[in-house]
C-alpha cells in the first residue's frame, strides 16, 4: 500500500485462496496477529506487546472483525512458539511463488505480504522506474530496499544486533540516535 496525492493504493494483495490458508494456520496454531486490509485491520494480541502500541497510534483506522478483511495486504503473526517456528514456515512455504515473508527470529513473528511487495518495490512503482536514493533502515522488512539502495545504513544499537544486514554490500551500521543520523544526511550535502 501507499499513499500518492492524497490516495491510498494498493499495489498487490495477498491472493484470496492464500489468504484463507493463512487464516487456518493461525487457528490451528491459536497464534496472534495483526492483518491489515486496505485501511482497517484485525488484531488479536496482548496489549502488553510491543506492537500494540504502535498499532494505529492516531485511532484513524477501525479493528474490524477478520472475517470482513477484503483487501489483506500484509500479515504479522505474533509470539510464535520457538517450537512451531519451522512448522509454520513450512506451511507458508506450500505458498512461496506468491508470499513474500520475513521471519523475525529475535522477535518469533513472520511478516506476510503478496511477492515481490516490499519497500523497494513500493519506491519502484511511485518513481515508476530504478532511482538512485540513500536509505535507512531498522530491522529485516528494510534488507530489500538496503539492497538495493546507493547507499544503506542500519539504525540500531549495536553491530552484533544488525549482524545480517550488515553482510550486504555497501550497507553500514549506524547508532540509533539523531546525531548519527545527521552526520550521515550531513555528508550527502
Amino acid at each position: 500500500m501507499i499513499s500518492q496525492q492524497s490516495m491510498i493504493s494498493v499495489i498487490k494483495p495477498i491472493h484470496t485462496d492464500t489468504y484463507h490458508h493463512i487464516l487456518k494456520i493461525i487457528q490451528k496454531y491459536e497464534l496472534d496477529y495483526i492483518i491489515d486490509d486496505d485501511w482497517n485491520y484485525a488484531a488479536q494480541l496482548d496489549a502488553e506487546n510491543a506492537i500494540f502500541e504502535r498499532l494505529d497510534p492516531h485511532k484513524l483506522a477501525s479493528c474490524i472483525d477478520v472475517a470482513n478483511i477484503d483487501t489483506p495486504i500484509k500479515i504479522i503473526l505474533l509470539n510464535i512458539e520457538p517450537t512451531q517456528i519451522t512448522t509454520i514456515l513450512d506451511e507458508l512455504n506450500k505458498y512461496h511463488q506468491e508470499l513474500e515473508m520475513i521471519h523475525h527470529s529475535n522477535e518469533y513473528n513472520i511478516d506476510i505480504t503478496a511477492q515481490n511487495i516490499n519497500k523497494y518495490t513500493a519506491l519502484q512503482y511511485i518513481f515508476d522506474a530504478d532511482v538512485k536514493y540513500i536509505a535507512f533502515g531498522n530491522d529485516h522488512n528494510d534488507i530489500v530496499m538496503l539492497q538495493h539502495a546507493s547507499n544503506g545504513y542500519i539504525i540500531g544499537p549495536s553491530e552484533a544486533y544488525t549482524h545480517a544486514i550488515l553482510k550486504l554490500d555497501k550497507v553500514k551500521h549506524i547508532d540509533n540516535n539523531a546525531l548519527a543520523i545527521c552526520k550521515v544526511l550531513k555528508s550527502y550535502k
